[in-house]
């Protein structure tokens, strides 16, 4: 008889049981932050992307290319980057030929984790030709 009328552990079980379910519910519910390398990855590939771009959209790029002038190029890119940006960039015809018989970078890289952008380049003199610029980005630890 007396069992029966003290319901005190009756609340408490049903009080960790909501208790329970509330703690899951936020947890399945709130999602999860987007990794920092993922983040870091996507930021370095929008920088490159750009600076491609930009070299690109008054025919700069190509002109280089075509007139072998790596040491300009080397500066430009370099000039359009953060300081605390790696950078090495390649250029392929084609074929996948590397054109670029000296390296068009700022020095060697600084980090394991290397974004790489590839972007297609055409010439715009009256020879067409196709490049494909491959720009790898690093940043300092």
């Amino acid at each position: 008889m007396r069992f029966l009328k003290n319901r005190k552990g009756q609340v408490r079980i049903l009080e960790a049981f909501f208790a329970s379910i509330l703690i899951l519910s936020s947890l399945a519910l709130v999602p999860s932050p987007v990794s920092v390398e993922k983040s870091h990855f996507n930021t370095l590939y929008s920088v490159g992307t750009q600076v491609l771009t930009t070299l690109d959209s008054n025919g700069t790029l190509s002109r280089l290319i075509e007139n072998n002038n790596w040491t300009v190029l080397r500066n430009c890119v370099q000039s359009m980057l953060p300081v605390s940006l790696w950078f090495n960039l390649t250029v392929f015809n084609e074929n996948m030929t590397c054109l670029n018989d000296v390296p068009v970078s700022n020095g060697s890289p600084v980090s394991d984790e290397i974004a790489a952008v590839e972007y297609v380049c055409a010439s715009s003199s009256g020879n067409y030709a196709v490049y494909i610029v491959r720009l790898q980005l690093a940043t300092a630890k």
